[in-house]
């Protein structure tokens, strides 16, 4: 029996030796030694960058939050240089601050505070006459600390702020490149879908410095979208908050020659299929279509009559274009087409409004319009005397699939064309609205 006893004895004490051995692998070093490392280390990352850093800051996680480029420089010395150009704090001229200080402390983890007062940097964070201001923070965790790339989170709000070299020194060229980038990407009435893995939603909004985000092939309602600050940058877009529970895809690269911005993870932004975001747009009461008219025969036909009958020689096409109204003194919902041009009449400009009922349906393969009907009796009257005008509504009548213009890859509604026995040139526009 004692050499039983001795037996199990010999073997818990092997047990502990080996758990103990385990756990001086796994803490081999004192928490204040690791804690030391982890400061020196995001030192010695943060002041490495040549050029300093390029920062996409994200104030806070608010409805209304947006993101700003900044460029960042950390010196040795205890010095930073934060330079800016934006609306909300720098009147859209570049602004730099050098006389302010940085520091990385230890609270949990190390943490980047910039601890002196900076121009450009704490008027996001100042309180202003509201009392609240921009709700910007100035100490952030810092989650990752790579010569590549790193990630902050705001120690109040807790947006993320994600900050890479800079690859040259010349900040105007760069504040003009990010400029360019916006520009390029999002434009009036921009609808983008993302695909991450074997999900899928709709983005919009992105021109305003945040997407709203909406599921796919659902109707834009602003009440139940989610919010995520974005950032244009020299070569794609940079957001807070991840669009997945599981995946937080920060980055995304600019890919001009597919026209698709795509992240590390391999999540995609792009037009994706533009009947399914053609009809998204066209039952949104914001939103409407305009028609390029340039090349029919039946606009020529219609300005022609109208230069005939009016004893002028200018009449000249302003709208055509497609609409969509849930509520409308005369026409409760519905689709409508309007054509609006000018002629003169005597010394005196006029303009025509003409409108038409229609009836459209729409799937992920395409569009189809039908039964032009005139609206109102003006309508009526004015096909009485200038018939070639039913022409021009049923120019837009047809079966069409949707497909981007060159050029207009990612930012597909600011320009696409919708293609079938006629091809039309259409672009987003507000100015069509009844």
């Amino acid at each position: 029996m004692k050499a039983k006893y001795l037996v199990m004895i010999a073997l818990l004490a092997a047990t502990f030796a080996a758990c103990s051995r385990d756990e001086e692998s796994l803490f081999d070093k004192p928490a204040a030694i690791r804690a030391q490392e982890a400061i020196e280390n995001a030192f010695d990352v943060l002041t490495s960058a040549e050029n300093g850093w390029e920062m996409a800051y994200f104030p806070n996680l608010e409805a209304s939050a947006k993101g700003y480029n900044m460029v960042v420089k950390f010196n040795k010395n205890g010095n930073v240089s934060v330079t800016a150009k934006n609306s909300a704090t720098t009147m859209n001229n570049i602004m730099t601050d050098t006389a302010s200080t940085w520091a990385v402390k230890s609270d949990y983890g190390p943490i980047l505070t910039f601890d002196t007062y900076n121009d450009v940097f704490h008027a996001f964070s100042d309180p202003q006459n509201d009392g609240a201001g921009l709700l910007g923070d100035y100490e952030f965790l810092i989650l990752k600390a790579t010569p590549e790339l790193v990630l902050l989170k705001g120690k109040k709000h807790s947006a993320y702020t994600v900050m890479r070299p800079m690859k040259n020194a010349n900040l105007e060229d760069y504040f003009a490149a990010c400029e360019k980038m916006q520009s390029k990407l999002f434009g009036n009435n921009n609808i983008v879908t993302l695909t991450q893995g074997n999900n899928k939603m709709y983005l919009y909004k992105g021109a305003e410095g945040q997407f709203q985000s909406a599921a796919y092939g659902s109707p834009l309602v602003a009440e139940a979208a989610t919010y995520h600050p974005v950032c244009s940058t020299e070569d794609g877009i940079i957001v807070s908050t991840g669009f997945g529970e599981d995946v937080h895809d920060h980055i995304f690269y600019y890919d001009s020659i597919k026209g698709e911005l795509k992240s590390e993870q391999g999540a995609v932004m792009n037009a994706g299929n533009l009947n399914v975001l053609f009809g998204a747009y066209f039952t949104d009461n914001a939103f409407g279509w305009s028609v390029d008219p340039t090349g029919h025969e039946a606009v020529e036909e219609l300005l022609a009559a109208v230069n005939t009958a009016m004893n002028n020689t200018s009449a000249k096409m302003k709208v055509m274009g497609y609409g969509y109204k849930q509520s409308l003194n005369m026409y409760e919902g519905g689709y409508f087409l309007l054509i609006n041009f000018s002629y003169k009449q005597g010394s005196k400009t006029q303009e025509k409004k003409l409108v038409w009922t229609i009836d459209l349906t729409q799937d992920e393969n395409g569009i189809i319009v039908s039964n032009a009907v005139p609206y109102d009796k003006n309508t009526e009257t004015f096909l009485g005397q200038i018939p070639s005008a039913q022409g021009v509504a049923d120019l837009m009548v047809g079966s069409f699939s949707a497909a981007p213009l060159e050029g207009y890859l990612f930012n597909a509604a600011a320009g696409m064309k919708l293609a079938g026995d006629k091809e039309l040139i259409v672009k987003g526009a507000n100015n069509i609205k009844m």
